[in-house]
């Protein structure tokens, strides 16, 4: 810098145009770190969302995935209840005639060779009766016989309703045992529609969530944006504002230097007399 430069308000041009230079780099600088920061949250934000999306996925999943293998289990493990009472009922119906006639005879069929204590019941029921026939005399009258005859379709009678009950009370427990498992199946379909339903609520918050971070982010980028605009819109007025005035220093200073002349050549004003002496005489 000279001095002609700092009276003519050359310099402090240069010095207004530096500052507004440095000005501009510092806010940019500022600004650009500000965008590098809000980018970076709003990227861990959305790896952050990604991350919850994928645990809530695979949370419910899990859920369901335990929820069918105790449904499993416990449908498993009642099973052979079931099973055995729809055998029960094919054979109840079977007894009854239900299933046609072919089937009812191959029903007495198996159970007169399939049932190992009838016989025994019957013979025990015979000996019985033909022991009080002997104490009385009777064991080889033909009142002997027909009561053998009558006590064996009587036990045997007993013994076939005995036999039905027994399939009936088998047919009862496998329908119990099919309800529950029906239960079991209708508990797991309402729970994992409730986890579904669920799943799809927690997702759609996640979602939300992650679109009102990204009008966040947008605002804050556009915020940053008008903000910097602003502020260096003012930085180039002020600008403008310094070389205006500098440019009026070189006149200011002349005129003052002017007006100094002015009093040194005339000292006493121009109406004072200060000068006494003759121009065309010399000094």
């Amino acid at each position: 810098m000279g001095f002609f430069g700092s009276f003519m308000g050359t310099d402090q041009r240069k010095d207004a145009k530096r500052g507004y230079a440095d000005s501009t780099s510092m806010l940019e600088s500022g600004y650009g770190a500000a965008r590098g920061n809000l980018s970076q949250g709003f990227n861990k934000a959305e790896t952050a969302y990604g991350q919850a999306r994928g645990d809530v996925t695979g949370g419910y999943g899990n859920a369901l995935s335990a929820l069918q293998r105790g449904t499993s289990q416990a449908v498993g493990a009642l099973q052979p209840f079931a099973q055995s009472g729809q055998q029960a009922n094919t054979l109840y119906g079977n007894a009854l005639g239900l299933n046609g006639g072919a089937a009812q005879q191959t029903f007495m069929r198996n159970y007169q060779d399939s049932d190992p204590f009838r016989a025994s019941n019957a013979e025990f029921a015979t000996n019985a009766l033909m022991q009080a026939l002997n104490a009385r005399g009777l064991s080889g009258s033909g009142y002997a016989a027909n009561a053998v005859a009558s006590e064996n379709l009587k036990r045997g009678s007993q013994d076939y309703e005995n036999y039905l009950s027994r399939l009936a009370g088998l047919q009862g427990q496998g329908l119990g045992v099919a309800q529950n498992i029906s239960g079991l199946y209708a508990d797991q379909g309402a729970k994992a529609a409730q986890y579904g339903y669920n799943q799809g609520s927690d997702l759609a918050n996640i979602q939300g969530q992650r679109a009102a971070t990204g009008y966040n982010y947008g605002g804050a980028q556009a915020g940053l944006d008008t903000d910097l605009a602003a502020t260096k819109a003012g930085n180039r007025i002020n600008l403008g504002n310094a070389l205006a005035a500098s440019r009026s220093i070189g006149p200011n200073n002349l005129l003052q230097l002017g007006g100094l002349a002015l009093k040194a050549y005339n000292p006493g004003g121009f109406g004072g007399g200060g000068y006494t002496g003759s121009i065309a005489g010399g000094a």
